[in-house]
């Protein structure tokens, strides 16, 4: 009938195959001779005939669509790094499919649970500290790739992609007591049962005890990680006997959240207090004082993730990566130093399993 789209029965009688031959030659599952392969080809460019996407999802499942999960889009980190997956999945066919967990495991698991019945082919996770019993359910069952980043669940996953969090900290740490002389630095905030939060932590345990500084747990303060946590936590510093002179930030959010209560209280910035922050932002250098921060990739995260799920789609054998990402410090005034300084590179690099950076799509590590 005129106007009616070209069938597969079309092109399998065009070709003068059957129509699961013409299927699988069309779809490149299943074997097919390559004459006969490009015979069915030529029949169905000649009929300008498409399969259909709905199709094809009912015949292998597969939806080119990848979930990707975070605690907080609203976070410049997890937003850009959404941009660096997206860019990468989309010129390989895919699509994604984007899910805001709002910090909070059970809408974690709701999460990769309604995606993985039917309508994702692999998982961006950036966990929000669930037990690992889902994802590992997940795999068995759907054997779906999940790769995460960031925020991680041990012992399962086709990768993870995470900062190197606890050198990152030593370094702020380290600049703040070498360069500037501090001996009370105060750490504010993050969530310690995320490994973001706990290694950050550990940096700044190991970073204090590397520098010979003693640990006062008063100057320790646990938190989630928003900007109203650190005004609340950076109040309870100011407020002891023995205040500190310098704040330790593992996130944007707390280091906006405390310098807005520092100067609410009437503390100069760095002459009273120097503050330095893990993440950098598009905001911190255009702050008063302009923040020292530890410059990162965000988009590189995102597309080595996504370089990672491809990878465990085309080769189910594949053996899990595990990549971390070296940080840099970028120096401003918000620590003491008199100007912005060039970018320094990190004493610690990055660490990877791979045997180089091609095996994972490309993307550069470190």
């Amino acid at each position: 009938m005129i106007g009616e789209s070209p069938r597969l029965t079309d092109v399998a009688e065009a070709a003068g195959v059957s129509v699961a031959t013409a299927s699988r030659a069309l779809s490149g599952r299943g074997s097919v001779a390559t004459e006969t392969r490009d015979r069915v080809r030529r029949a169905a460019a000649s009929l300008d005939f498409h399969p259909s996407a709905a199709g094809q999802t009912l015949r292998t499942r597969a939806t080119r669509m990848i979930g990707f999960i975070v605690p907080d889009i609203s976070s410049g980190f997890y937003a850009n790094a959404l941009k660096g997956a997206q860019h990468r999945l989309q010129a390989a066919g895919y699509q994604i499919t984007l899910m805001d967990t709002d910090e909070r495991p059970d809408r974690e698991r709701a999460a990769l649970l309604a995606l993985a019945a039917g309508r994702v082919d692999g998982f961006i996770l950036c966990s929000s500290g669930g037990d690992g019993s889902v994802v590992r359910s997940i795999e068995r069952r759907y054997r779906l790739p999940i790769v995460f980043f960031d925020n991680v669940v041990e012992g399962v996953g086709a990768g993870r992609v995470t900062l190197a969090n606890e050198a990152g900290i030593q370094l702020l740490v380290g600049h703040l007591a070498e360069v500037h002389g501090h001996r009370r630095i105060g750490y504010v905030g993050g969530i310690e049962s995320e490994t973001s939060g706990a290694e950050r932590l550990a940096g700044y345990q190991v970073g204090m005890r590397g520098n010979g500084l003693q640990i006062d747990e008063r100057c320790v303060r646990p938190g989630d990680w928003t900007e109203a946590a650190g005004r609340a936590e950076t109040a309870a510093l100011m407020k002891l006997d023995d205040p500190v002179t310098a704040i330790v930030y593992p996130c944007a959010d707390l280091a906006l959240g405390g310098l807005t209560e520092l100067r609410a209280r009437g503390v100069s910035v760095p002459d009273e207090v120097a503050i330095v922050c893990f993440d950098d932002s598009d905001a911190a250098p255009l702050l008063d004082p302009p923040l020292t921060v530890l410059a990162r990739r965000d988009r590189d995260i995102g597309d080595l993730a996504a370089s990672m799920v491809l990878r465990a789609l085309e080769h189910t054998a594949a053996g899990a990566m595990d990549v971390r990402i070296s940080m840099e410090l970028a120096v401003r005034r918000s620590c003491g130093c008199p100007q912005e300084a060039p970018t320094s590179k990190a004493a610690s690099h990055a660490r990877s399993s791979a045997t180089n950076h091609d095996a994972a799509g490309g993307a550069h590590v470190g």
